[in-house]
């Protein structure tokens, strides 16, 4: 399956699941241009709300670990709050890379 279709299909599912205020980041490879026919697909989930709870995860992250196991790809999404990175919460090398590499792709 092609970039473009992944991507939309990413959106899609994001348009159907998360709640208003919420925005999905491509990053790792895939956002970089270096990515392989069989590189996953990382992606940053991040919702206006205070704390990050579990049923997030179920609710918002699972369904994409879900798409992509129906259409073979691999799907790695992070869930967590706009607060939580704007307080530097996250501050690792990670989140520093979404920070700099990431492209929003929806909200």
């Amino acid at each position: 399956m092609d970039t473009i279709n992944v991507i939309n299909l990413i959106i899609r599912e994001a348009s159907r699941l998360l709640p208003k205020g919420a925005k999905v980041i491509l990053f790792g490879s895939r956002a970089r241009g270096t990515a392989q026919e069989n590189s996953d697909w990382d992606i940053l989930i991040l919702l206006n709300k205070e704390k990050r709870t579990v049923e997030d995860l179920d609710d918002y992250g699972f369904p994409f670990r879900q798409l992509g196991w129906d259409i073979n790809q691999e799907i790695n999404p992070i869930v967590s709050t706009f607060r939580d990175m704007a307080s530097g919460k996250h501050s690792n090398p990670l989140y520093y890379n979404i920070a700099n590499e990431g492209i929003t792709i929806w909200g």
